[in-house]
């Protein structure tokens, strides 16, 4: 009764149904990015941190490593627990450089993937993307 009591509360601010909850294994819901568009300045550094995050729930095990995983770039981040039930990844200025296309604003999707100490996977339902938006860097040496 307290579990089925737990996946029906719903957190103040949030709409999520408790649907999207697994009764079995982890599940990954809200991830996002922030900034929504990650800017880098003229010498490819970004204007703020660049970070992803999620939170990952698990009504029966223990949450033992949560990853983000780009979808058509070799690139993987561990992500960690800041609190509660919320993960983070953190992109390095070295990592953006990586995506960033000058003068261009790129979209990549990345898959969150969750694993519990039982040894059950999730993968994230749908890819959160992450938006990197480069200045004409050509025209400052040009």
């Amino acid at each position: 009764m307290i579990l089925a009591g737990a996946a029906c509360s719903s957190m103040p601010g949030q709409s999520e149904s408790s649907q999207n909850l697994s009764a079995n294994g982890p599940t990954i819901l809200n991830a996002r990015t922030q900034p929504g568009t990650i800017e880098l300045n003229t010498a490819l550094q970004p204007n703020q941190p660049a970070e992803i995050l999620a939170d990952v729930k698990d009504f029966n095990s223990t949450i033992t490593d949560v990853k983000l995983r780009f979808v058509h770039v070799p690139l993987e981040l561990p992500m960690k627990n800041i609190g509660g039930t919320t993960w983070r990844a953190q992109l390095s200025p070295k990592q953006l450089q990586l995506l960033a296309v000058s003068g261009k604003t790129m979209k990549y999707d990345a898959n969150i993937i969750a694993k519990n100490e039982a040894g059950q996977t999730a993968v994230s339902g749908e890819p959160v993307t992450v938006a990197v938006k480069t200045p004409e860097v050509a025209k400052n040496y040009g």
